[in-house]
């Protein structure tokens, strides 16, 4: 104090300036040291997250590959054949007058059909317990759509099995495109079920979710080769699709069955549109 009372005003003016802005360089430095800290830990966060969520996935994809040859490895103990690339059978609509004269049996010469051409209605997902035209149901392998099958060697145990399985796929929502309906007749090479995709099937003795998942995972939606697998899932009807629960007894359309007033509208419908789309042009 006495020091300052022998300065003159302008060296106790330019003192306390000086005292002002070593406060304010203290006040930034602890400022910029407190961003600093904050960023750093941000960092750190960011560094830790992204370490769990990869781990979380190398994690999930070691497990993913160990299922995948877990179930390469017990194919035979479900009788199931190889996950095999069928031929190319085509596809394109069929209006409702060429239905008749077009019955699955004749359009598709190995079945259950992978692809070729289809009513041009298609199924909203679910699991099924009556009979579905299988000239709709190649419609939604065209979307990118899985199709379970099982004929009557399937049974009741199995089936619930496999209802099971593919709702809670539906619900869960990464894998809405799936329907599930049981097969008119026997499946091929002693098969209970198939699994059907774009191009590509599969048939087990028994039902096994390991075998589904695997199948499930490499076909449907993006993961496949479906020509129109862009498409979202079909939730609801009748603007994207048939619901088979709304119409009484199997939805079978000519020859095999009666005709259908929602499904045969919906095909005249649909086929004049996309005929309409085409003479129109780009």
């Amino acid at each position: 104090m006495a020091d300052e009372a022998n300065l003159s005003k302008r060296e106790r003016q330019k003192r306390r300036r000086e005292e002002k802005r070593r406060r304010e360089m203290a006040a930034a430095k602890r400022a910029r040291t407190m961003r600093l800290t904050a960023f750093a830990v941000v960092a750190l966060v960011i560094v830790a997250i992204v370490g769990v969520l990869v781990r979380n996935n190398l994690a999930q994809r070691a497990e993913l590959a160990a299922q995948e040859e877990q179930v390469a490895a017990q194919l035979d103990d479900f009788g199931c054949t190889e996950d095999a690339e069928q031929p190319d059978e085509g596809a394109g609509h069929l209006g409702g007058g060429q239905l008749a004269s077009n019955p699955p049996d004749v359009i598709y010469p190995d079945r259950p059909a992978s692809s070729g051409q289809h009513i041009a209605s298609w199924i909203i997902s679910g699991v099924y317990d009556k009979l579905i035209d299988e000239r709709l149901l190649v419609h939604n392998l065209e979307h990118g759509y899985i199709n379970v099958y099982y004929d009557d060697g399937a049974d009741e145990s199995t089936v619930a099995e496999i209802e099971a399985w593919a709702q809670e796929k539906i619900d869960g929502g990464d894998f809405q495109k799936i329907v599930v309906a049981p097969w008119d007749g026997e499946l091929p090479d002693d098969a209970n079920v198939a699994f059907t995709a774009w191009r590509y099937r599969q048939l087990c003795e028994e039902f096994s979710p390991d075998v589904a998942d695997v199948f499930t995972r490499a076909h449907h939606g993006l993961a496949g080769v479906a020509p129109e697998k862009t498409l979202p899932p079909h939730r609801r009807a009748p603007d994207q699709g048939i619901d088979p629960n709304a119409e009484e007894g199997d939805l079978l359309l000519p020859p095999l069955g009666d005709a259908d007033p929602a499904g045969a509208e919906m095909s005249e419908r649909a086929t004049e549109e996309a005929t309409d789309d085409a003479s129109e042009g780009p």
